[in-house]
């Protein structure tokens, strides 16, 4: 860690109490370390990203990592932000709320904010906000139709040529899709053709409202894929059930394509050398402006 940001760290420990900060601050702000997309990175964010870890016990945690945590979350932001996903008020109050009424670990809460001292808007920024945005940017991801636009058109060509007769197995033969047949029950057995154990729960209310032979009126849905699905047996509590599935694309592949779109900039030479060196293989490190 350069000598000017451990001198800032330390002048900002005295300071720390009694500042309020309104917003993140802007990207020529003083003690800028890292610019990552619009959002800047400073020495005091990087002191209480040290303070949290510290709060949790990693005393291990340097200034390199700290940056890097506060990297990741700021990439986080702006990928959320070029898609229109943003925490609102509302949710921040919400999660701090809930956070004070619900948290397992009181202690290690009251020091987390402790170490942000009476600077409440940082605490939401660095602490509250990249909880709510890790959560609806993977929520907007799974359920976006237009990423995950060529997987539908599959699953909607699958739909089409059971409708019309098609065997399942036939139909996802010539598709090159994912076919299964399993059966769902109190008594969970499978056939030659394989398991699908995610399903059980969620599919028996579905499939109490078919009839043996009977394809499911509408494409299911999930975080994960796209199914059609039909019942072929009932026998008391255990249904036995075909599906046709496509599997979404990997979130972290998405991700990698967005992360490429932002430019980032670690400003302090010897922050940039040492993750450079020390983490080569970070997602971004390739990336990183010159």
């Amino acid at each position: 860690m350069s000598i000017r940001i451990l001198s800032a760290l330390l002048i900002i420990d005295l300071f720390t109490f009694g500042v309020h900060p309104a917003k993140a601050e802007p990207i020529n702000a003083p003690n800028t370390v890292a610019v990552v997309g619009q959002t800047a990175i400073t020495v005091r964010d990087i002191s209480y990203r040290l303070k949290t870890e510290q709060a949790y016990e990693n005393f291990a945690v340097t200034g390199e990592v700290a940056l890097i945590s506060l990297i990741n979350d700021a990439i986080e932001q702006e990928i959320a932000s070029l898609n229109g996903v943003v925490a609102t008020r509302e949710e921040i109050e919400a999660l701090r709320k809930y956070s004070e009424e619900h948290t397992k670990a009181p202690e290690i809460l009251k020091k987390v904010k402790m170490g942000f001292g009476d600077d409440s808007a940082s605490y939401e920024r660095l602490f509250l906000s990249p909880k709510i945005i890790n959560r609806k940017l993977r929520q907007f991801y799974s359920r976006s139709p237009e990423i995950h636009k060529s997987e539908r058109e599959s699953i909607e060509k699958a739909y089409s040529l059971v409708s019309s007769g098609k065997p399942f197995q036939q139909t996802a033969e010539q598709l090159g899709l994912q076919f299964k047949t399993f059966e769902v029950g109190t008594q969970h057995t499978s056939s030659a053709q394989g398991t699908d154990g995610s399903l059980d729960a969620s599919l028996i209310p579905l499939l109490e409202k078919l009839s043996p032979g009977e394809i499911c009126r509408s494409i299911v849905e999930d975080d994960y894929a796209y199914k059609v699905i039909r019942l072929k047996e009932r026998k008391d509590k255990q249904y036995q059930v075909e599906t046709i599935t496509v599997h979404k694309k990997q979130f972290d592949e998405w991700f990698k394509k967005e992360t490429e779109k932002i430019k980032i900039e670690i400003l302090d030479s010897e922050f940039k050398k040492s993750i450079q060196i020390r983490y080569p293989n970070l997602r971004w490190t390739p990336n990183l402006s010159p």
